[in-house]
């Protein structure tokens, strides 16, 4: 009942998420040129897959939602929404009701980042000219491992921000963090939006295994934090 309950309280997001998923698909319809640079470029495709990175980057952070505040449709007031303290007094722990609303926007990342990106192989014929099926996968896999420390960073602003800032925080955050990677002198591996860009599978044909370990020890760390938050937290 619990994760069914997540599900009906997050149903709107998802279904707005892949709309927000599809909307290059449709751009580049509408405009064939950026679809048709790829063919004669490597270069090209390189630029495409970083700008996608970067925009499919904010699917995690937006479907974080609002952790145990969630509730289904939008809210721009302050406050608490009706329906948190009905959550609150289900007899089962907030570390459970924490993480199934983690599990279940976690559940429907994998999905939107599995649509996404095949959606615009499948439509493109000359991106299949450069990336072929195996790679594609590949590509999926590092797509959601790297994209995971977002999806976490989210959910850490979830116990903290209110639902009218949190959206907004969680949008700077992942540009912010996106120049802070590229500026300072790190090792290449830290650098997720690179392993989920131009050093992605689809260009080295193999998996980015330290970028995806990083991310994945981040999302421990600021999942058992935001847990840790939300248990304290006084509603």
């Amino acid at each position: 009942m619990l994760w069914y309950k997540c599900w009906l309280e997050t149903r709107f997001l998802a279904l707005f998420m892949v709309l927000y998923a599809m909307f290059p698909v449709a751009l580049f319809t509408l405009n064939p040129r950026p679809a048709n640079a790829p063919q004669g470029s490597v270069a090209a495709v390189e630029g495409a897959v970083g700008f996608f990175a970067v925009y499919y980057s904010m699917i995690p952070v937006l479907l974080a939602g609002s952790g145990i505040k969630a509730q289904a449709g939008p809210r721009m007031t302050k406050g608490l929404y009706g329906s948190t303290y009905f959550t609150l007094s289900l007899p089962v722990s907030r570390f459970r009701l924490f993480a199934t609303r983690a599990g279940i926007g976690m559940l429907e990342t994998v999905g939107i980042l599995a649509i996404a990106p095949c959606t615009v192989w499948i439509m493109f014929p000359p991106l299949r000219a450069h990336i072929a099926g195996s790679d594609l996968l590949l590509f999926w896999v590092t797509l959601f491992m790297c994209g995971s420390a977002i999806y976490f960073l989210g959910v850490l602003l979830s116990t903290i921000l209110e639902d009218t800032w949190r959206g907004f925080a969680s949008m700077f955050g992942v540009v912010f963090l996106r120049w802070l990677l590229s500026t300072l002198s790190l090792p290449p591996s830290v650098n997720i939006f690179r392993a989920m860009g131009a050093s992605s599978p689809l260009f080295t044909h193999t998996l980015p295994w330290a970028s995806m370990g990083i991310s994945c020890g981040a999302s421990a760390v600021l999942f058992l934090v935001a847990a840790r938050v939300a248990q304290m937290r006084e509603y």
